[in-house]
């Protein structure tokens, strides 16, 4: 069984590490165009690529487009994803995100999520029986990624780094978009697409603590009900909600170890908490419609997903944060 734990630590900026721990095998989970093209993910390899995998290094890197290419295709932000892609050798780390998160005010966030409104559950969100009320509903500190934050037009689009994807080069994978579910494998592609999700902004901080600032959230913590009416947003488990709990779309991660926002065990899912090897995680119709309500307006073709193959730098903000997620090995 492996292992792992949350913890929090200063190198600079604010490191948050978001760590996840799976049953059996831990399954963690360029060109500029125009901006009118929609949602386009750029990709920048570093170095450790070749140095890690090796022979695998090209089949490691169309995976990893793969991936960007069903969010290229489910999304139509006209924006940049800019996410960095790393490597370590070994298995102390399977997938890892980090990104860059700053402080926005629930009334500039809610206003946010109005005027980027384009879906049904975008009007359900933020509708009289939504998740979002005029007031603020738990008095909390409110955080965006850079990604989130052009999503939802609170700042321009640029080309300016959104985070770094890093992935451990000594476990068994498979890569191949039409053969994900190989015996004694992980699922690459899986892993891939849980860890540009959290780039792109799908993250919990659950009431926990950004540097100094206590009581802490994310939009997607807005969405974690336990039942009718019932907030939970702190903390582990609940359900992902955009409707005040009325409909319990699906459970989030109860387990210690696993990240609050990633999913319970169940179907075999990407942004699942828990996994193991000879499965395939792909991004479900649920996640589309989580990446939706958390700022991301659906391609026309991915109004009915089918998806098996599918700063805020406001002068007066002062903090930068990096998410990370990582496996420790017990």
């Amino acid at each position: 069984m492996n292992t792992s734990r949350f913890q929090e630590v200063a190198k600079g900026a604010i490191s948050v590490f978001r760590p996840l721990a799976v049953a059996t095998v831990a399954a963690a989970f360029l060109a500029a165009t125009p901006a009118s093209a929609g949602l386009i993910i750029n990709l920048s390899f570093d170095g450790t690529i070749a140095t890690n995998f090796g022979a695998n290094t090209a089949a490691m890197e169309a995976a990893v487009n793969f991936a960007a290419q069903q969010y290229d295709n489910l999304f139509s932000d006209p924006i940049h994803v800019n996410i960095n892609v790393s490597s370590v050798s070994g298995t102390s780390i399977l997938g890892q995100s980090n990104t860059f998160i700053n402080q926005v005010t629930y009334a500039n966030l809610r206003n946010a999520v109005i005027n980027d409104k384009t879906s049904a559950d975008d009007n359900t969100v933020t509708g009289a029986g939504g998740d979002l009320p005029a007031a603020d509903p738990v008095g909390g500190n409110y955080w965006v990624t850079t990604a989130q934050s052009k999503a939802l037009g609170i700042t321009a689009d640029s080309l300016s780094n959104d985070g770094t994807m890093t992935f451990g080069a000594g476990f068994t994978y498979t890569f191949d978009p039409n053969n994900r579910a190989v015996p004694g494998a992980i699922d690459f592609i899986g892993v891939v697409e849980h860890e540009m999700s959290e780039v792109m902004g799908r993250i919990g901080i659950s009431g926990g603590t950004i540097g100094n600032v206590t009581n802490s959230y994310t939009l997607l913590d807005l969405y974690d009900y336990s039942g009718s009416g019932v907030r939970h947003a702190a903390g582990l488990g609940g359900s992902f909600s955009i409707d005040n709990g009325n409909t319990l779309l699906k459970a989030f991660n109860a387990v210690a170890g696993g990240d609050t926002r990633d999913w319970a065990s169940g179907t075999n899912d990407s942004y699942n908490a828990f996994s193991s090897s000879g499965v395939k995680n792909d991004i479900s119709a649920v996640d589309v419609r989580e990446m939706d309500a958390i700022g991301y307006d659906l391609a026309p073709s991915a109004n009915t997903p089918e998806p098996s193959t599918v700063l805020l730098t406001l002068s007066a903000l002062l903090v930068g944060v990096g998410v990370r997620r990582k496996l420790i090995r017990g």
